[in-house]
């Protein structure tokens, strides 16, 4: 399948099999988004956004209450440090929301005539901004009260959410290239080219001065922040979609031909042998207390130790497995497509706490 033709159909929010990169067929309904709390798991899942308890499975409210077919949420929800749920529609409506994540009551919308596209990606959330990457090409950045503060038109599609270390703002693009933006001056201060597509945010390593990024062109890189350069690349078997996890030196991410890897954050070179889980890894990997889970296409959640060796997997019966899984207390979330039900929760020994399933 050629990459143009896999960005369309995301892009149109049909559900991908990603192992159509190779062979297998698309089907069901669309991705999830997902982010929790202490209290609650927040799913953003078709035409509404969800607030489920984490302590009986249960909704506990919807946003909006009655359903609007111009609304399409798939991107996971951000809370900002005010208290507020941020959340953008990829469907007809572009609109950019803010929820109160007690109540599931808007507080404000905002950019519903100026962006011209969906929400692929979660908007970066800062103590004083918002920085909502659109389809359309362009960086809206925003107040934390939604007043629209200032744009950048980057000329291609934004996919992945940016990150920032205080002063500068890391925007990767469709266009094989991560910009650096300076928040003073509101503009670019450099960027540079990669080897392919960038469809997932970078991993910041501030300590060493690095971003590691996956490509669609097989290949996760490290970027120096100070030479603005490549200083390593590694060749994986297929597509990397999201975000790399950086713990004690390691990097840790799967790609699209169901391959999963820990390489030296120093120099790129392998930790351990990757390890071939039962299908394609799209979402990133979570890392707690020296374990990483991850998810499959196939519906299949890894508990992995450190050393490469797995700990146990738990299979998500008919799911499959598009976004990253995660924690929110002692529980751990996915979110499977394909199913009756839109969340899953699981313990520490991957048995299954609670399914939750939209009321019509």
């Amino acid at each position: 399948m050629k990459v143009k033709k896999l960005l369309l159909l995301a892009l149109l929010i049909l559900p991908l099999s990603l192992s159509a990169c190779s062979s297998a067929a698309l089907g069901g309904n669309s991705w999830s988004g997902l982010a929790a709390d202490d209290s609650a798991a927040y799913l953003a899942n078709g035409q509404a956004v969800f607030a489920i308890s984490l302590q009986s499975g249960r909704e506990l409210w919807r946003f909006p209450k009655e359903a609007d077919k111009t609304l399409l949420f798939f991107a996971p929800p951000v809370q900002t440090p005010d208290g507020q749920l941020i959340v953008g529609s990829a469907g007809k409506s572009h609109a950019l929301y803010s929820i109160n994540p007690a109540t599931g009551e808007k507080n404000w919308d905002a950019l519903e005539d100026e962006a011209k596209d969906r929400w692929i990606a979660s908007p970066l959330v800062t103590e004083d901004a918002i920085y909502a990457p659109n389809a359309d090409g362009t960086l809206y950045v925003l107040s934390l009260d939604g007043q629209l503060q200032w744009t950048l038109d980057f000329g291609s599609p934004l996919w992945a959410s940016p990150v920032a270390d205080g002063e500068v703002v890391y925007l990767p693009t469709l266009d094989h290239h991560i910009y650096a933006i300076d928040t003073q001056s509101r503009s670019v201060a450099w960027s540079v080219e990669l080897s392919g597509a960038l469809l997932g945010a970078p991993a910041l390593d501030p300590e060493n001065g690095r971003l590691y990024i996956g490509t669609f062109a097989s290949k996760v890189e490290a970027v120096d922040l100070t030479s603005h350069a490549v200083v390593w690349e590694f060749s994986t078997k297929g597509w990397v979609w999201d975000t790399p996890a950086l713990e004690d030196g390691l990097l840790y991410f799967g790609d699209l031909k169901g391959n999963f890897y820990a390489l030296h954050a120093e120099d790129g070179t392998p930790a351990w042998d990757a390890l071939k889980p039962d299908g394609p890894v799209v979402g990133a990997p979570l890392i707690q207390d020296g374990t990483i889970f991850l998810a499959t296409e196939y519906g299949s959640v890894y508990a992995i130790n450190e050393n490469g060796s797995i700990r146990w997997t738990a299979p998500i019966e008919g799911g499959k497995l598009y976004t990253s899984p995660v924690l929110a207390g002692d529980l751990l979330l996915v979110t499977p497509s394909e199913t009756d039900f839109a969340l899953v929760a699981l313990d520490a020994d991957g048995k299954q706490v609670f399914t939750f399933t939209p009321e019509k």
